[in-house]
């Protein structure tokens, strides 16, 4: 026997996915479920994977498991009535990943081998991200300086974000215990692949980072920026920050984007910005770094240093306050 929903339950409690992830594919198992039901006319927790077809014999019913036909007809079910290329991919991927799991632990045939959906014809054309150029990172840190309400901590969460290409959710899940201070180095748990790696810091932010978690009494255990900042407010403080400095707006993730373009224009092997965003393919990493980045290495702007100049006075006159 192998009963759809408890395996889903089962897949959900075991799986080693982020949890993220997990909610994502679970939800569509379950719609899967639900269009199982309404195919076999049964209950959700009647579907067992193993009987699914019938075959109709003088000597008796003989049941059949389920083939890849059912879950092509379900994702063109859902491309039929208009579902999103995402959450057509996050379907698709959810159950490969829930079959795959069930024929490494029930030596369940992996059906999604023979599925014959194409993802990739639903998929929109990717518009290029956009990233910051120095100048605009500049005016950036200006307007968080002018508006912020909470200064310190803001300027430090986008320092990192911009120095380090860590990932949004990498940083707020940052703990102090992670941190390196002497060795200037963060040891990263939580990423999305759920590999640990470790990030270097520049020069001087390990003293920054000691003397904010000294100020602020923090305990091994407490998290670097504080356990009640969500992705949302970051996102809607990034959004505001760069709608009071003029400049267009651009995903949090755009940061990313832009450290990696940065570090290969200031000279930095395409290798080495891998390991430092943690890719575990070459070709993630090339689709990084914008290709039409207008290069300026050698360049002196006596309005960048202007603002840099202001931006360096402000923070001091808070530190020293």
């Amino acid at each position: 026997m192998c009963n759809l929903k408890l395996k889903v339950e089962e897949y959900n409690r075991i799986s080693p996915l982020a949890d993220s992830t997990k909610k994502k594919y679970v939800k569509g198992l379950m719609l899967f479920c639900e269009f199982l039901s309404q195919k076999l006319n049964c209950n959700v927790e009647e579907i067992d994977l193993r009987k699914i077809h019938v075959i109709k014999l003088k000597s008796g019913d003989i049941y059949t498991p389920i083939k890849s036909t059912l879950l092509d007809e379900f994702l063109y079910e859902n491309a039929n009535v208009g579902e999103s290329y995402h959450k057509l991919a996050s379907l698709s991927c959810g159950m490969k990943s829930f079959f795959k799991y069930l024929y490494r632990n029930e030596n369940f045939p992996d059906v999604t081998s023979n599925m014959k959906f194409e993802i990739k014809k639903y998929k929109d054309k990717r518009k290029p991200i956009r990233i910051l150029s120095k100048h605009e990172i500049l005016k950036l840190f200006n307007s968080i300086v002018t508006h912020s309400e909470n200064l310190i901590c803001e300027v430090l969460l986008f320092s990192l974000l911009f120095s380090t290409g860590m990932r949004i959710s990498e940083l707020l899940n940052l703990k102090i215990n992670q941190i390196d201070f002497e060795r200037e180095m963060l040891y990263l748990e939580k990423t999305k692949t759920r590999k640990a790696r470790v990030v270097s810091l520049r020069d001087g932010f390990g003293d920054v980072l000691s003397s904010y978690c000294s100020t602020n009494s923090f305990s091994e255990s407490d998290y670097l920026l504080g356990p009640k900042i969500s992705k949302g407010q970051v996102r809607s403080n990034l959004r505001k920050y760069l709608n009071k400095a003029g400049l267009p707006y651009v995903r949090i993730h755009s940061i990313r984007h832009s450290f990696a373009t940065h570090m290969l224009d200031a000279g930095s092997h395409i290798f080495i910005v891998q390991q430092l965003l943690g890719h575990d393919c070459l070709s993630s990493t090339r689709s990084y770094v914008a290709p039409n980045y207008t290069r300026n290495k050698s360049i002196v702007i006596k309005e960048q240093q202007d603002v840099y100049k202001k931006l360096e006075d402000k923070i001091n006159a808070v530190l020293q306050g």
